[in-house]
């Protein structure tokens, strides 16, 4: 079973009214585990099914306000699937553990087909993806021969932050643009 994530800070607020947290715990994931882990410790059954349904609603609160989403691990491959390209800052959103940073630097290129390919300044070519991303990137050097939809397309990570888009067995350097 996928691991959950859980992602909020005013549901972690709310839970605290029906349980006790603890002074400085790292997320709001773990402030809200910390509660339903509380919960779990009371002996009393009574005690113990209302600290969890105080627990249950503060989350149930918060995810219908939409201060906390649960995502699996297949949501946040498919956020950085449709981010590869753009540069964000870091916000601990998908994850801070040593798999998870494996898993980002495993993600190196996309492989996929043209949508569409049209001209832009200087002999470059802005190309759209058919992955489904709506991804546009755009060559920064001029391309004789641009790529026609329907054509495969690799784009790969290269040193220093650029990326190198391959088409018609050449490589050329690119940018993503949207």
């Amino acid at each position: 079973m996928a691991r959950l994530m859980w992602i909020g800070t005013a549901a972690a607020a709310a839970l605290t009214a029906g349980t006790a947290i603890a002074a400085d715990p790292e997320t709001a994931g773990d402030r809200l585990m910390q509660g339903f882990a509380q919960c779990r410790a009371i002996t009393d059954p009574a005690q113990r099914l209302d600290c969890f349904d105080k627990a249950a609603s503060a989350l149930e609160q918060g995810v219908k306000a939409k201060d906390i989403r649960i995502v699996d691990r297949s949501d946040v491959r498919k956020a950085r699937r449709s981010l590869f390209g753009f540069t964000l800052p870091k916000l601990n959103l998908f994850g801070n553990d040593d798999e998870d940073r494996a898993e980002e630097e495993k993600f190196a290129e996309i492989n996929t087909t043209v949508a569409a390919a049209r001209p832009a300044a200087n002999g470059r070519v802005e190309i759209t993806l058919a992955d489904g991303s709506d991804a546009v990137w755009q060559t920064t050097e001029a391309v004789m021969f641009p790529p026609k939809p329907g054509d495969k397309i690799r784009i790969r990570k290269g040193a220093i932050g650029s990326y190198f888009i391959t088409f018609g067995g050449k490589a050329v350097r690119g940018m993503r643009v949207r």
